[in-house]
Formats: C-alpha cells, structure tokens, sequence
C-alpha cells in the first residue's frame, strides 16, 4: 500500500467521523451524547479555528454552524489533490 493510498484512507476516516460528529450533534439520545464527546477531542482542534474565520449565518434567530462543512470541502480537496 503506498503512503497516497494510506493518506487518502486516513482522510476518508476523517471524514466519516467528522459526519458522526455532525449527526451527533442533531440526535438527543444519551449514545449519540457519549459519541460526541469522544469525537470532539478529535474535531474541535480543527473546528475552533474555523469558527474564527467563518461566522455562523443567521436564520431566523438561530445560527447554523457551517464549519464543518468547509472541513469536509478542504478534506475532499486534500483528497483529490492526492488522487492525482
């Protein structure tokens, strides 16, 4: 297995976990909770710089956090550039 290969399977991890980490985030149940807060030791170190440069929009009162979504935008481009 070359080092891209390894790289890009690491990222796809990543990724996966970053949408657990995601749809954790939405579901109340007491396993989606204790999920949460394993993956955020490996999500917020990310995820707290981003915040900072990109504000969250305002709908109707509520702001929606789109930070991961540019996470998983520079983890696809990370990947493509890899691919290559």
């Amino acid at each position: 297995m070359s080092l891209l290969r390894l790289l890009d399977s690491i990222l796809g991890l990543y990724e996966f976990g970053l949408i657990l980490y995601v749809l954790c985030s939405w579901i109340l149940h007491p396993a989606a909770y204790a999920l949460r807060r394993w993956l955020t030791c490996a999500y917020e170190p990310v995820l707290v710089p981003l915040r900072r440069w990109i504000r969250a929009p305002v709908f109707g009162g509520t702001a929606i956090d789109i930070s991961p979504l540019f996470l998983i935008i520079a983890i696809w481009l990370v990947r493509g550039i890899l691919i290559r």
